[in-house]
């Protein structure tokens, strides 16, 4: 199988919010983070512990798959009552013949013959997968990062954002195994010959700012509150 091996693209976006804003967003969100159906806590009973920015990476993989085989099949040709047989290139195929009760009741085009040939298929599938740093699969479309990464302003990353960086925990060689496992259908009993390409138009790393703020509730009880630095989303 051919394969055209890419090249990653790392990009790093730049936040669109500051931590002023992002704490603001917090606080507006930390009570119905801890409200239960039982009790609501007042704003005073929750505490900002920390909140700081990370770099998640985010992978993502497009490409496509062509495939041109031959494969044996089968198909059943119906004939008129009267024949006994087809010839093919000088090969004899008998018919087969209708001998129940009813078989004079029958319309003509009930008698048919089995004809065993070879196809040639020609198959293109084109799809894409995405993984977020963990290495989990994720639904996050291949056109609609292209579009956030058109739309805002890109960061350089220094040495002093080393800390707060989360780089992929899966491999591309693993990400790279699971697109082409997405691409290829499951193959066709009684394939004779096989001409396989898996062509990558893209593989993106991209790492989207994320404030993560750790908050302590009512009976110390922690949670964590996730901020999407691009889209000022809560994640």
């Amino acid at each position: 199988m051919a394969k055209i091996n890419p090249k990653v693209r790392k990009i790093t976006l730049k936040p669109q919010i500051d931590s002023d804003v992002a704490e603001d967003m917090v606080d507006n969100r930390k009570v119905k983070l801890f409200q239960t159906l039982l009790k609501k806590p007042k704003k005073s009973e929750i505490h900002l512990h920390s909140l700081k920015l990370f770099y998640e990476a985010c992978l993502l993989l497009s490409g496509k798959f062509s495939a041109d085989f031959v494969r044996d099949t089968n198909h059943t040709i119906h004939v008129d009552k009267n024949v006994r047989e087809l010839i093919i290139d000088d090969k004899v195929y008998p018919v087969s013949q209708k001998k129940s009760v009813f078989s004079k009741l029958e319309p003509t085009w009930k008698n048919k013959v089995k004809i065993e040939f070879q196809e040639r298929l020609v198959i293109e599938n084109e799809d894409d997968i995405a993984f977020d740093h963990h290495g989990k699969e994720i639904d996050l479309s291949y056109s609609n990062t292209q579009k956030i990464i058109e739309k805002y302003p890109r960061k350089i990353l220094s040495k002093n954002d080393t800390d707060n960086i989360k780089k992929p925990e899966i491999t591309i060689e693993a990400a790279i195994n699971k697109l082409i496992s997405k691409l290829k259908k499951p193959t066709d009993a009684g394939i004779k010959s096989l001409d396989e390409k898996i062509e990558f138009f893209d593989i993106l790393e991209v790492y989207v700012p994320v404030y993560e703020a750790r908050l302590i509730g009512p009976k110390k009880k922690i949670k964590i509150l996730r901020i999407d630095g691009v889209r000022k989303k809560i994640l």
